[in-house]
């Protein structure tokens, strides 16, 4: 699954990010942090752009993703009634929360392009540009997953409203968020590691799979698998898809929303503490600016 990740990290790089604090239109601190993760985000969709077109995006990149889906959804009509629709759902909500976990890999390409020490230079916060530079992965990530749902919904017989797409279409952007939290927080782990990148995030991923709930009940695993579902994203966001698509949409499903929200604060937290922390270290005594 991480096939797509690599193929992008010879792409232009964000280091033009880091120049948007010297720019006069930012006149306060938080519009210079807007400026600098929009110049962060502009690049990355600029590497995205080096490697696809709406045509190889939607005749390859959509095509794959669409196929794993289908792959479990068969599965599931073999298995019994309702099980097509489970798994339907598992794995398309997954799709979106596989791309959020991209940005593992996605942290460490300025470090592969050489550019990582300029931004441990710049006057900007390296965090902002490590925090905007994968951001291409989130809008890539929902289109899949709430595609998937539209396109084989048919097959599960998942009955579609307008009303449900629309929360659907919410919560899996929240789920994208939140898996795209916690990538960046093992992103920053394996920021000078990066020949781990893959096997971190498709360990991460793996775990998700298990003890997220998109194959089996969180419940089916035990205890303590359970309690590590508990603190990843994606457990509670797709708990919340499920209840829309069953039609019973309500105040426990904007409270499981507001668990994923709470996990994904906590994960970008964590990311933003380590990301800052490296580059502190790396200012103050070299630290080989981030190589060691």
């Amino acid at each position: 699954m991480s096939g797509g990740t690599d193929e992008m990290a010879t792409a232009p790089d964000a280091t033009a990010a880091a120049q948007a604090d010297d720019t006069p239109d930012a006149s306060s601190g938080l519009g210079r942090r807007l400026q600098v993760l929009g110049w962060a985000a502009r690049a990355g969709a600029a590497d995205y752009g080096t490697v696809f077109t709406w045509k190889t995006w939607l005749l390859g990149w959509f095509v794959r993703m669409l196929a794993q889906v289908l792959f479990f959804t068969t599965i599931g009509d073999l298995l019994g009634p309702g099980q097509a629709r489970y798994l339907l759902i598992g794995n398309a909500v997954a799709l979106v929360a596989l791309h959020g976990i991209f940005a593992t890999a996605s942290t460490t390409w300025e470090l592969q392009n050489g550019t990582l020490p300029l931004l441990v230079a710049s006057p900007s916060s390296p965090s902002l540009v490590l925090l905007g530079r994968s951001l291409f992965w989130l809008p890539d990530g929902v289109a899949c997953g709430l595609g998937a749902v539209l396109i084989l919904a048919p097959v599960a017989d998942l009955r579609l409203t307008v009303a449900r797409v629309a929360l659907l279409a919410a919560l899996l952007v929240l789920v994208a968020m939140t898996s795209y939290c916690l990538g960046l927080f093992l992103g920053s782990l394996v920021l000078t590691a990066a020949d781990l990148r893959n096997v971190v995030s498709n360990a991460a991923f793996t775990v998700m799979m298990i003890v997220c709930g998109p194959e089996v009940p969180a419940s089916a695993v035990g205890p303590v698998l359970g309690r590590i579902g508990d603190v990843l994203p994606l457990t509670h966001g797709l708990l919340a898809v499920r209840e829309v698509l069953a039609g019973r949409a309500g105040t426990h499903t904007a409270g499981l929303a507001a668990w994923e929200t709470l996990i994904g604060a906590c994960w970008l937290a964590a990311a933003l503490t380590v990301l800052t922390w490296r580059a502190r270290r790396s200012r103050r005594d070299g630290a080989a600016l981030f190589l060691s």
